[in-house]
């Protein structure tokens, strides 16, 4: 609803939130996911333009997407290399509004970590508290059905159900039926929620019991979460949220807790320096004799690091633990305590790497202080989530049509990049209707989203090719792009091509990664200096080169696991220690 921001080059998630069809009969199988539609359904793009309130991608889509049922469109932080200072923050998720909830960061290079990257439970949201105007009693009803008005004044209520994939009717939004992944509310008197869920099962909620003739008796605790279908991988999701329990004594709040939500990372290198990345779900609220409420999923961490993992890191996808239930001491009752929320998942495009990783399932909450009720009906800790590797983010190579033409002020027949003997790069374009053009603007990327013009030609109305020349392409990488503006001054931007320029004063080095030696290739001139620095330019090492030799091999000083720089002769190379 809203493209300020987002501009030409942008990477982008597209991701769909809601829209599961489940089961909503007052029975056992409330809640059942009949089909999950188009709910999890995600994939990556590039922006190759914007007009007014639509977007357009370089490519076609992989999924559909159903725009009625929560999608959002998040874009990446993005940099050339990260260096993380203060904690980022996933915006909690809101379900009335549709976003939130998801975290993404992509570095061209190296993302270091001097704060944490959290989305602990910023995903599904627990079942709220409600406070019931009810009793019981062997000559009182209680609740023992499957879903609720959560506010219904009637003795047969249950508390709020933890929120899901799919949306459910105001009038059956309470009582112990797990709605999908979302985590059941305790039903009266008493019961404890459950947890929510993710790709694993959230625990049950505890159940109210006595041991009194004419007591509280009522095991229609909270069921968790059901486990979802990532469907080989191709659907992900926020945590669910644990169910409320049922509460009638206490005016304190105390809801179920949310889910964890969702981060993507993507770099060449990573480098943890002890900080964490993390997607916890939230631990439920503890109570005193009343039900206490559900924890919350763990959420959904995919780590795409193309070359590796430097210095200790902590990746976690926890499930939020139950919350506990104080008896009080009361002679012949106890409570329901609430179930922990199921582990969630954290997907790696390689081999797992030497990280420290969790994706546990939260503790089922206790009771304390319970006197003379015989054994309480525990509540059930949440299941361990998902460690998978090998892992592809989702994002299509097939090229879309529309940004090639229609979102051009002229259609282009041809552009193409191309190195010269003489290290030059050599642009080469073809317009098919040159007459409704003004110019066209060489450009060549200077960092992310940083466009630098390096000439400008003037069209003609019936001369449909036309070249440029860079000049001075740097060493190694270059990409260019035609800016094009039309004789109403719209301006669209082509594809981009990319060209490499090999430099003659470069230098190579092995291995890296490395460990306590490395041997640097290379050709330099009399009195070159070898220095090893960090990325923020503090010298660790320095040596004289013997330049009569072109391989120079080099014992390295103790230095940390991280990211470090060669340099020689204002020529630089990336050193990963590990």
């Amino acid at each position: 609803d809203n493209t300020a921001g987002l501009a030409y080059g942008n990477l982008v998630l597209l991701i769909q939130m809601k829209g599961a069809s489940i089961v909503t009969t007052n029975t056992s199988t409330f809640g059942d996911t009949t089909s999950l539609n188009n709910a999890g359904n995600y994939e990556t793009g590039i922006i190759c333009g914007v007009i007014g309130d639509t977007v357009f991608l370089f490519h076609d889509l992989l999924n559909n997407y159903t725009v009625a049922d929560k999608v959002q469109l998040v874009k990446f932080g993005e940099y050339y290399s990260a260096n993380v200072i203060d904690t980022v923050k996933a915006q909690s998720w809101d379900s009335t509004t549709g976003k939130g909830g998801v975290l993404a960061i992509r570095a061209e290079e190296d993302i270091t970590l001097n704060a944490p990257l959290f989305a602990d439970s910023t995903g599904y949201s627990g079942g709220a508290f409600f406070q019931h105007n009810s009793s019981c009693g062997f000559l009182n009803p209680v609740g023992n059905g499957y879903a609720y008005d959560a506010t219904s004044a009637s003795e047969l209520n249950g508390a709020y159900k933890g929120e899901g994939i799919a949306v459910i009717p105001s009038n059956l939004d309470g009582g112990r039926a797990a709605p999908a992944n979302g985590g059941g509310g305790g039903n009266n008197h008493n019961n404890g929620g459950a947890g929510g869920a993710n790709l694993t099962a959230g625990g049950n909620g505890g159940a109210n019991f006595s041991t009194s003739p004419v007591g509280c008796t009522g095991n229609y605790k909270g069921l968790g979460g059901k486990a979802l279908s990532s469907w080989g991988g191709t659907k992900i999701f926020l945590g669910g949220g644990g169910g409320a329990g049922h509460a009638n004594s206490t005016s304190q709040p105390y809801a179920g807790g949310n889910g964890g939500g969702i981060i993507i990372v993507i770099a060449n290198n990573l480098t943890g320096n002890g900080y964490k990345i993390s997607a916890n779900g939230q631990t439920g609220k503890s109570t005193l004799y009343d039900g206490a409420s559900g924890g919350g999923a763990g959420g959904t961490i995919i780590m795409h690091i193309i070359n590796a993992y430097s210095g200790a890191l902590t990746i976690q996808a926890n499930g939020g633990n139950g919350g506990n239930e104080d008896d009080d001491l009361i002679n012949n009752r106890c409570f329901g305590a609430g179930g922990g929320g199921s582990g969630g998942v954290i997907y790696f495009n390689g081999s797992v790497p030497a990280v420290t990783t969790s994706v546990s399932g939260g503790n089922s909450g206790v009771n304390i202080d319970a006197v003379g009720c015989g054994a309480p009906v525990p509540a059930a800790s949440g299941s361990n989530g998902s460690i998978i590797s090998s892992y592809s983010y989702r994002t299509s190579s097939a090229s879309s049509n529309y940004c090639g033409s229609s979102l051009l002020p002229v259609k282009l027949i041809s552009f193409a990049a191309t190195a010269t003997t003489d290290k030059k790069v050599q642009l080469n374009w073809e317009a098919e209707n040159p007459k409704d053009a003004k110019s066209f603007s060489v450009e060549r990327l200077i960092s992310l989203s940083n466009w630098r013009t390096i000439t400008k030609v003037y069209a003609r109305d019936y001369i449909r090719q036309y070249q440029a020349i860079d000049e001075n392409p740097k060493p190694g990488e270059n990409i260019y792009r035609l800016s094009i503006t039309g004789k109403d001054n719209f301006t669209g931007y082509s594809v981009q091509k990319r060209v490499v320029i090999k430099g003659e004063n470069s230098f190579s080095v092995y291995p890296n990664p490395a460990r306590n030696k490395i041997t640097v290739i290379g050709k330099f001139e009399a009195g070159a200096v070898l220095q090893i620095t960090d990325i923020a330019g503090k010298l660790f090492s320095e040596k004289k080169l013997n330049t009569n030799n072109s391989i120079h091999p080099l014992f390295l000083p103790a230095l940390p696991a991280g990211i470090y720089l060669l340099r020689i002769e204002r020529r630089v190379e990336k050193l990963i220690i590990r």
